[in-house]
C-alpha cells in the first residue's frame, strides 16, 4: 500500500504545481479561490489558506475568495516598502471607504459600519507574515493603511462562501 501512495505522490504534486502556475498566469480576472482541500495540502490545519501578495501599491490577487471557516492569510511583501493587510467584513466598495483628511482609511469609522476581522501588520520588504482569521460567508475589504498606501489604490476584496 505504501508503494501505491508513493506512486501517486509524484503525479498529485505535479497536478498541484500545474494548478498553482495556471492560477498565477490567469486570464486577467484577478481572482484566486482556495478551498479547504487545497488548504490542507498547503499545510493549514483543518482550515483554509489564502495567499495575498503585497506589492507597491497593490494586492495580488486584488480579489480573492475562500470557503468559510478558520483561514490563514499569508501576506508576503514583494514590494520595496513596508505594508500591512487590514481586513473588514462589509459590502462597501473598497475604493469608497471612509477616509481621514490625509487619505488614509478612518478605522474608527470603519469599526462603526463594518466588522473588523483583523490584520497582518508591518510586513517589511522581502518578508512574509501570516494571520489567522475566522471568516464567515460574505464580502470583506482588504487594504493597506500605512500612510498614502490606500490613496494609491492598495485595496481589494475577499469573498467568502459557505
Amino acid at each position: 500500500m505504501t508503494h501505491k501512495l508513493r506512486f501517486l505522490a509524484g503525479p498529485l504534486a505535479l497536478l498541484g504545481i500545474v494548478g498553482l502556475v495556471a492560477t498565477g498566469c490567469g486570464g486577467g480576472n484577478d481572482t484566486t479561490t482556495v478551498t479547504e482541500t487545497e488548504a490542507a495540502a498547503g499545510g493549514a490545519e483543518g482550515g483554509n489558506a489564502l495567499e495575498l501578495k503585497m506589492g507597491d501599491y497593490f494586492f495580488d490577487p486584488k480579489n480573492g475568495s475562500a470557503a468559510a471557516g478558520p483561514t490563514t492569510i499569508e501576506a508576503p511583501n514583494e514590494g520595496s516598502v513596508e505594508h500591512e493587510l487590514v481586513v473588514f467584513k462589509t459590502n462597501m466598495d473598497p475604493a469608497e471607504l471612509p477616509t481621514e483628511a490625509n487619505g488614509d482609511v478612518n478605522e474608527e469609522k470603519m469599526d462603526k459600519v463594518a466588522e473588523s476581522a483583523g490584520e497582518v501588520p508591518d510586513v517589511e520588504p522581502g518578508e512574509s507574515k501570516s494571520g489567522s482569521f475566522e471568516l464567515t460567508p460574505g464580502k470583506y475589504v482588504i487594504f493597506c493603511n500605512l500612510p498614502g498606501h490606500y490613496a494609491q489604490g492598495m485595496y481589494g476584496t475577499i469573498t467568502v462562501t459557505e
